[in-house]
């Protein structure tokens, strides 16, 4: 291994372990999962089968799935678990990484630890290969359209790929094309929805609530569909809003107190109504909240939202319901995100790490607002889903497209924290101390393969296959080498064009696999 290489990977794991000590240092909670496992692990190795007991009486067995890899404070964990008390433990390994976690496991695990490997894939699929990603998109809107054509339910279909957002664009436009309507499985840019940028809003607002403020700052809630907690009122129109927007052009800022003078006395002003109740639920919130207010705040503002609001959403949504999902699920975020705003304000607050103002909970919105959660939608029966493969496992539908089998998606090129030089000397395993190691199943092309796995397995009826074989920049995208883990028939590009043209013809490697009369 090169100095450099070597050097880079001790600083890593220097600093690593020196974060860790420090944060034990300045905290009692478990700064990590891992620390919590340790706890755990030790607490049952020094008061035995007892504690366990006490705590969990009826469990019999622990059943470990759907994971890809298992680390050492977990693995320590569930040894102990099994070696302390009368509890089996059973790991369902995945198809890909399972072969080398078994390996780790071998002659380690106690009696009561038990594995099971994935079975092996049985699996026949028509592979079609067209020029480029839109064309790809474009026939996987056609397989949508032929399976649609004999019959097949929307909510029997799905299209999978490694990573949805590459194919995102190009679906929905041959979506469009074809007449389908596309649910997209993707992750919630909750700061871009109309529901954030109202609690945005607000907190600019308070913060500012004692200063002059622009009409345009003060209307901005209305604008994002700001209605009274108190009131039974609706939303103001957007009509009624430009309407105002336009009466109030050109004036200048004004304190609070003074824009609810200026509406009452321009009553004949369309829109000031909710204007004043704007102007009177900004002066009832206090300067300088507390932790307790931010919760008091926003979570009446939400409700109040998904009780009159969501609802004239759904009204003018099309039949996707897009909109209506969205604002639902950023609806669903907010209120996971108001407490953990309070609790983090709490502490900062504690500890002297910031003032007293809404400019603090503004920056932890914003803050907490950045992580991504999963890709989850709401289900809607009347739309073909679009999923990440990371998103397949254990779902069952009779029919699934994959989509972007090349090489550098399926698999993606593996990654990681140290150098290349070093993941390659510890996944080789050259020596004793090297072998004990665990390394990340991300270093590796296994846990591409379970995810490759999950999809093609999703299919309870027909999987079909489809690639592209160049990029925009015409440079060539090989075939998928995880194609070679189940049998293709490979669809001439003759038949693959006459589908894509106005005569749509199926071809006959796809008319075998297509559900007739009988079968429906």
């Amino acid at each position: 291994m090169q100095p450099f290489a070597r050097q880079d990977a001790v600083d890593r794991i220097d600093g690593a372990i020196a974060t860790n000590r420090r944060l034990d240092a300045v905290t009692d909670g478990a700064v990590s999962t891992d620390s919590v496992l340790r706890k755990a692990t030790a607490v049952l190795r020094e008061n035995g089968e007892d504690i366990w007991n006490n705590i969990y009486p009826a469990i019999e067995r622990i059943h470990l799935a759907g994971v890809s890899s298992i680390e050492a404070p977990l693995f320590d964990l569930l040894s102990c678990i099994a070696t302390e008390t009368a509890v089996d433990v059973h790991l369902f390994l995945r198809a890909g990484t399972g072969p080398r976690i078994d390996a780790r496991l071998c002659g380690r695990p106690p009696a009561a630890v038990q594995s099971y490997q994935s079975s092996s894939l049985e699996i026949d699929a028509p592979e079609f290969v067209t020029p480029t990603r839109s064309h790809e998109a474009r026939l996987a809107l056609a397989l949508v359209d032929q399976l649609r054509s004999t019959g097949v339910s929307p909510s029997d279909i799905l299209l999978v790929a490694r990573d949805v957002a590459a194919y995102e664009n190009e679906l929905q436009r041959a979506a469009h094309h074809y007449g389908q309507s596309l649910s997209v499985w993707t992750q919630l840019s909750v700061r871009e929805t109309i529901p954030y940028t109202l609690i945005e809003s607000l907190c600019t607002l308070l913060a500012q609530k004692n200063d002059h403020i622009p009409a345009q700052t003060l209307l901005q809630p209305l604008a994002c569909e700001w209605v009274s907690p108190d009131a039974p009122d609706s939303s103001v129109a957007p009509r009624t809003l430009t309407a105002l927007e336009g009466e109030l052009h050109g004036c200048d800022p004004l304190t609070l107190e003074e824009w609810q003078e200026t509406f009452t006395q321009n009553t004949e002003i369309t829109g000031t109504a909710s204007a004043v109740s704007l102007v009177e639920w900004l002066s009832e919130c206090p300067q300088s909240p507390a932790p307790a207010d931010v919760e008091e705040t926003f979570n009446p503002l939400i409700e109040a939202f998904r009780a009159r609001v969501l609802p004239a959403h759904r009204d003018r949504d099309t039949d996707t319901l897009a909109e209506t999902t969205e604002t639902a699920r950023a609806l669903v975020r907010l209120e996971e995100m108001v407490p953990q705003v309070a609790t983090k304000y709490e502490q900062w607050l504690r500890r002297d790490y910031s003032e007293q103002s809404w400019e603090e909970v503004q920056y932890l919105f914003e803050t907490i607002a950045r992580i991504k959660p999963g890709r989850r939608e709401h289900a809607n029966a009347a739309v073909i889903d679009v999923a990440d493969a990371t998103d397949t496992w254990l779902r069952r539908v009779p029919y699934v497209i994959a989509i972007g089998l090349v090489d550098g998606e399926w698999p993606q090129t593996a990654d990681g924290l140290f150098p290349a030089e070093v993941r390659e000397t510890i996944l080789a395993g050259e020596s004793g101390p090297i072998r004990s190691l665990a390394p990340r199943e991300r270093w590796t092309e296994a846990r591409e393969y379970d995810h490759f796995v999950d999809a093609v397995s999703t299919a309870t009826e027909q999987v079909i296959c489809t690639r592209h074989h160049r990029d925009a920049n015409g440079v060539s995208r090989p075939r998928s080498p995880f194609l070679d883990a189940i049998e293709t028939t490979r669809v001439d590009e003759t038949a693959t064009d006459r589908l894509l043209s106005s005569e749509q013809t199926t071809p006959a490697a796809l008319a075998t696999v297509l559900p007739t009369e009988a079968s429906r």
